[in-house]
């Protein structure tokens, strides 16, 4: 009786009667991570922030990309406009609390709302991206292909200090 006893307390004890496998493929890695960036566009010659999805990681980069696309229909149907219409990507840098806009080569002079669209979207981005910018303030330097630098805080952009990043409605980016 002792040993079928023992016995069955190891049988118990070897396993849970659930057999193993080798891993089992579920299908691809997930992908299309997206994140939301404040991108500022424009009405009755005023910037208004809006919240857009862009392609996770919400950096600068991202955001000023998303920016270039211009506004979605949605956005145009609000009466939102932009004054960066055919401008290629920038180069891009940030070092801790600012951030370098390089225009590219062959861009042409932009206005000064087109300009502060930049410096916004980029301060907003730069604030999400590093949360300890938000206490100091971020600093965007646009620079353009002859040289000529602007530079504006995002401090002097409507509603970025109250404003967190709101997902737009359409749920897809550019339309």
């Amino acid at each position: 009786m002792r040993r079928l006893m023992l016995l069955a307390a190891a049988l118990l004890l070897s396993g849970c009667g659930i057999p193993a496998t080798g891993v089992i493929e579920s299908g691809d890695p997930a992908t299309g991570v997206r994140s939301t960036a404040l991108l500022y566009f424009i009405t009755d010659d005023r910037l208004v922030p809006v919240g857009r999805e862009v392609t996770d990681p919400a950096d600068v980069r991202a955001a000023v990309e998303t920016l270039l696309t211009g506004p979605d229909m949605r956005d145009r149907l609000r009466g939102l406009t932009t004054a960066l219409s055919r401008v290629p990507a920038p180069a891009i840098s940030t070092n801790g609390a600012e951030v370098s806009v390089q225009l590219a080569a062959g861009t042409e002079s932009l206005p000064p709302i087109a300009v502060r669209q930049l410096i916004c979207t980029a301060a907003a981005a730069r604030m999400t991206d590093d949360p300890d910018t938000v206490a100091t303030g971020v600093t965007v330097v646009v620079t353009g292909p002859g040289g000529r630098r602007t530079q504006g805080t995002s401090r002097g952009c409507p509603t970025l200090a109250a404003a967190r990043p709101v997902a737009s409605p359409t749920g897809t980016p550019g339309q």
